[in-house]
């Protein structure tokens, strides 16, 4: 099954580039005097958003049956991971808490142990959960692991 962006999120940053976009450029104004400044420093924040928007994050996710997971940008395939040389986790390895808007998608090499993630911010909160349940990074019959401590 393939999981793609939804364009609902895309407009949705492309107002909010915008909006950072008119702030860099009132910032840059006040600091600067400058127009020219403000202009350039505008126009960057507006090709940054429009590239990690419309370029970075334009991805879609393909699950296929022989157990590998592939990245698409712009119907090319630029990642094929085998899903079963991977532990899969919607939490880094790193740190125990998540953001509710955080949809990242983490993967650690079971042999070298190396952690990576996917982005999946573009992608709509039911397409993500399902994403991660199929990967078994969800597993609600688990139970939590308890830490013994000691104080002093």
């Amino acid at each position: 099954m393939e999981y793609k962006n939804k364009i609902t999120t895309k407009l949705f940053w492309s107002i909010c580039g915008f909006c950072a976009a008119l702030f860099i450029y009132n910032l840059a104004g006040r600091f600067t005097h400058s127009f020219l400044i403000a202009i350039i420093a505008a126009t960057a924040t507006l090709i940054w958003f429009a590239y990690k928007i419309y370029y970075l994050d334009n991805i879609s996710i393909v699950l296929t049956d022989d157990n590998h997971l592939l990245i698409k940008r712009f119907a090319k395939v630029i990642n094929a991971i085998d899903i079963s040389k991977y532990n899969w986790s919607e939490y880094s390895k790193y740190s125990n808490t998540k953001n509710s808007e955080d949809q990242d998608i983490y993967y650690v090499d079971k042999v070298t142990g190396i952690e990576e993630s996917i982005d999946a911010t573009n992608f709509s909160s039911e397409d993500y959960e399902d994403i991660l349940e199929k990967l078994g990074a969800k597993n609600i019959q688990e139970e939590p692991i308890k830490i013994v401590t000691t104080k002093k």
